[in-house]
């Protein structure tokens, strides 16, 4: 540490909240473990923000996390401990690897919700949503490597599977985009599609530019809807794109829709309602597509949970695919060269979200999920499974 700023956050930083602090309960599982108590727990460290716009994103990730540990607590015989640290303005991984060796922590998974932190070695700035795993490859020490993996779709990835999910699977000819100007996310990500779209033999027709004013959002639409496309892409905005979902259907537009970038999947189906009926959504965890023992575990111990029964949505399934890759990789600790390791036991693991492979700059591959919304009378709003797709 150079400066009093940064011994100030590491001092905050070792708050240490057991896990009954943050909504876990004392199950019977964990009662059951079988694990030496004469050996030193694995403590894994939990950095999310807690507070403000970000308490419900901070719920699901705790919950996916907690629910993960309740699956496997446990190892190589020792007892895995979770500890919650409260989380600042870190901006690098050596802050992180003093942390690690202070607290005596094996692994961190780290989460900044929002893309308004940029930590480079991350690379977690545009990515809402993803997360980073850090584990040491031995006992933490000065001199102890620690490994930086990154889980989570990149805008890159959203942008790609969304044109060739557009192009090859409903054969669109010609597309529109709908961009909320005052949205940086949706500016960049319609800025990817169009360059994947394109790559991909598609046609952009038409972009509608929303954001300004009601009356210049429906003139928008209403041109998008004379140029009569075969797929209209919107990346998600809180602000404008259920207006535009109903005027477009208003317009008895026969357009097949696609949105990206949705971070509650729930929220958006309740907020939207049945005019979302028949859009497409794309997101990094959808329940049918899982394959898993660990994920039919996970979904059905969110189903059974009494004091508040819902489903596994995206965020809760990334925070414990994150924690499961960490077990894992702890279980296994690979050399800090050996990249081949640990692709080989991706191969092998029981992924929830899709990983199927690992970047030689840390970042876990995986597939992408494609759904789509139907309003029922007697089930209500649900989505559909419809197919995953490799955006590499």
């Amino acid at each position: 540490m150079k400066n009093q700023k940064r011994h100030g956050c590491l001092a905050a930083l070792v708050l240490v909240i057991v896990l009954l602090a943050f909504g876990c309960s004392h199950d019977e599982e964990e009662e059951n473990l079988i694990y030496d108590p004469d050996k030193e727990p694995f403590k894994i460290g939990i950095c999310v923000p807690v507070s403000g716009e970000t308490d419900e994103y901070s719920k699901q990730v705790f919950d996916g996390i907690r629910m993960a540990h309740e699956i496997n607590g446990v190892i190589d015989n020792t007892k895995i401990t979770l500890v919650m640290k409260d989380a600042c303005e870190i901006n690098d991984l050596n802050a992180f690897c003093e942390v690690m060796m202070q607290e005596g922590l094996q692994g961190i998974i780290y989460s900044a919700g929002e893309p308004k932190q940029n930590i480079p070695v991350f690379d977690a700035k545009a990515d809402q949503g993803s997360f980073a795993v850090m584990a040491a490859s031995s006992c933490m020490n000065p001199k102890t490597d620690v490994r930086v993996f990154r889980l989570g779709s990149t805008l890159i990835d959203q942008a790609r599977v969304a044109a060739l999910f557009a192009v090859r699977s409903l054969g669109a000819g010609s597309v529109a985009v709908v961009l909320d100007q005052k949205s940086s996310s949706c500016v960049l990500l319609a800025s990817l599609f169009s360059s994947e779209l394109i790559d991909a033999g598609g046609r952009i027709v038409n972009i509608a530019y929303v954001g300004d004013d009601e009356k210049g959002l429906e003139s928008s639409v209403e041109s998008m809807m004379q140029r009569n496309p075969d797929v209209i892409y919107m990346p998600y905005s809180e602000e404008t794109s259920f207006r535009v979902i109903s005027l477009a259907k208003g317009n008895e537009s026969s357009a097949g829709m696609i949105i990206s970038n949705v971070l509650f999947e729930r929220k958006f189906l309740d907020k939207g309602g049945k005019d979302l009926d028949g859009i497409y959504l794309i997101t990094d965890f959808y329940p049918g597509a899982v394959q898993s023992k660990r994920g039919e575990a996970l979904i059905k111990r969110y189903a059974s949970k009494r004091r508040e029964p819902r489903a596994l949505e995206t965020s809760g399934a990334l925070s414990s695919d994150a924690y499961f890759f960490l077990c894992d990789l702890l279980a296994q600790r690979p050399g800090p060269d050996a990249l081949e390791d640990v692709v080989g036991f991706i191969t092998n693991m029981e992924t929830i979200t899709g990983i199927n492979g690992v970047s030689t700059s840390g970042r876990l591959t995986k597939n992408m999920h494609v759904s789509q919304v139907r309003a029922g009378i007697i089930r209500g709003i649900r989505l559909i499974y419809k197919e995953s797709i490799n955006p590499l």
